[in-house]
């Protein structure tokens, strides 16, 4: 356990130890219910990859504390970049890369300034889940919650019942659910869900309440 520790994490990481933090995922569920004031009156708001603010406040919010990625290909470069920018890399892609890999985050983020987590940390992650290269939204809940902190988390479905996200175009969610465009095929999404499940039924997360 040693690897997943918060003294290597920056100083506002360190805040985050007795506050109250949401995780946001990307589902369609994201936009069931006028949740949006109570987010942003948590202590620190996570949001994961492409996520989208803008026209949608009501439903999910306006801040963002922590922006989680994982530098993929399909990821958007943005014009309001938040303070802290938190990247993790499936570590069969990090073995791969090796310190090669900072100047495709660098170009795909559009800044250096970012915290990776390191390879030791991300096959710490995989290997006591039990998942092989799962997600970026699990492996930041799941990194979260092995530093201890309060998570609640809203909008993870595991593309359970839509394989699209609460920003896509309609014609795009109908072409990811129809497997024209294939969505998180290398991932064991039952896995990443029932696992999940488990840790909010022992109390240890907990889903945002209407």
């Amino acid at each position: 356990m040693a690897v997943i520790n918060i003294d290597r994490m920056p100083d506002f990481y360190h805040t985050l130890a007795k506050a109250r933090v949401i995780i946001i995922g990307n589902g369609p569920s994201a936009l069931e219910g006028n949740h949006g004031d109570t987010i942003d009156r948590f202590d620190a708001v996570i949001r994961i990859n492409n996520y989208v603010i803008e026209g949608l406040e009501t439903h999910v919010g306006s801040r963002t504390d922590i922006w989680v990625n994982g530098a993929n290909q399909g990821l958007k470069k943005r014009t309001n970049i938040p303070d802290n920018i938190l990247v993790m890399i499936p570590p069969e892609v990090l073995r791969h890369k090796g310190d090669a890999i900072h100047a495709r985050i660098n170009k795909r983020l559009g800044t250096s300034d970012y915290v990776m987590l390191p390879l030791e940390t991300m096959v710490e992650l995989e290997t006591s889940s039990g998942l092989q290269r799962p997600t970026t939204g699990f492996f930041a809940i799941y990194f979260f919650h092995k530093l201890g902190f309060d998570i609640t988390l809203h909008g993870f479905d595991f593309f359970t019942g839509s394989k699209g996200h609460y920003f896509d175009h309609p014609i795009t969610s109908w072409l990811k659910d129809n497997g024209i465009i294939k969505k998180a095929t290398k991932h064991d999404l039952s896995g990443e869900k029932a696992f999940i499940e488990g840790l909010i039924e022992a109390g240890m997360l907990r889903r945002l309440e209407p």
